[in-house]
């Protein structure tokens, strides 16, 4: 009978020993799921800044890109206007011409007048497109800086 009761006593112990093992797997499982909410908590709050202040610099580019566009064809319509009306006055001037040798020097004259201010137009909007895209891209430029200093920096 005493082996018997020390059997159930080694038992009891042991069974003892477990639920204070599980006790303590619990504790350890609760503290670990606690700092792992709040890293996933942080990392969404986290992630959820960064989208915001994407997009933030995604609406400045093409507030940016809208406003240099619509200038940049007012420009072009001003200047065609303005060539348009040089070209007319040329035309005009040509059909006025007296002789043939007129007709010729103001016929290279409207040539000459027309491709110098095709060539200077193009460069002049083609710099203004280019300074329009640096302009528009600086806000995304500067996102993905800060996004690669992000993914750069140590984690803690």
């Amino acid at each position: 009978m005493s082996s018997t009761i020390g059997q159930i006593s080694n038992a009891t112990h042991s069974f003892d020993q477990t639920v204070t093992n599980l006790k303590q797997g619990m504790d350890s499982a609760k503290t670990v799921q606690a700092e792992l909410s709040g890293q996933v908590a942080r990392t969404a709050k986290s992630f959820a800044d960064f989208n915001q202040a994407s997009a933030a610099a995604f609406v400045q580019a093409s507030q940016i890109f809208a406003s240099g566009s619509q200038d940049l064809f007012r420009q072009a319509a001003e200047s065609t206007q303005t060539a348009i009306a040089e070209t007319l006055t040329g035309i005009r001037a040509l059909a006025g011409a007296k002789t043939g040798k007129d007709r010729i020097e103001l016929q290279a004259n409207l040539f000459r007048t027309s491709a110098i201010w095709a060539v200077s137009e193009s460069s002049r909007f083609a710099r203004a497109s280019i300074d329009l895209a640096e302009s528009a891209s600086a806000p995304l430029t500067a996102r993905a800086v800060a996004a690669a200093e992000v993914a750069a920096a140590p984690k803690a």
